[in-house]
């Protein structure tokens, strides 16, 4: 390993279960929280609500409140239960409609991706992974001080899950 590098575990190459079941996956200075859905509902209403940022706390009981726009290279600013006292100052570095979405912040010392990948089904339904993925130099004495992401990003998860299936396809 070269000097402060992040590595992954060798799971992290592993496809993620579509079970909603939230895992944590720890590597050298790297930590990733994981899950997935089946959705029966079509790639573009799964779209619809990931990338409606006013609308994230009428379905996502993990998300208080978004504020700006979810649209490539777009800054947006999120206040989630998971730490209600902070806002997360959000990039959105990948926009790719109805397939994934990226949004992130931090640096060197500590970063955080959070990766959304849609896979259209033949039967009309879409396949939801979410990743959460924290690296960076500071990992070792940041890692302690952080909450489990799993029970909310599994809520999140049903969260998606609940309000595409109500809206159909």
């Amino acid at each position: 390993m070269a000097g402060c590098a992040s590595v992954a575990p060798p799971a992290a190459k592993e496809p993620i279960a579509l079970d909603g079941q939230a895992s944590a996956l720890h590597g050298e200075r790297y930590l990733e929280y994981r899950v997935g859905v089946h959705i029966a509902a079509s790639p573009e209403t799964v779209w619809t609500l990931l990338t409606d940022a006013p609308a994230y706390p009428s379905w996502n009981s993990t998300v208080t409140d978004i504020d700006g726009t979810i649209a490539q290279d777009q800054q947006i600013a999120l206040k989630a239960t998971i730490d209600p006292k902070r806002t997360f100052k959000l990039r959105v570095s990948a926009y790719d409609p109805q397939e994934r979405l990226v949004w992130e912040d931090g640096g060197k010392a500590f970063r955080g991706v959070r990766t959304f990948t849609l896979v259209a089904k033949p039967d009309g339904s879409t396949d939801v992974t979410m990743s959460e993925v924290l690296t960076g130099t500071m990992m070792k004495m940041i890692e302690p001080k952080l909450p489990d992401f799993r029970p909310s990003m599994q809520q999140f998860a049903a969260d998606l899950k609940a309000a595409a299936e109500s809206r159909g396809s």
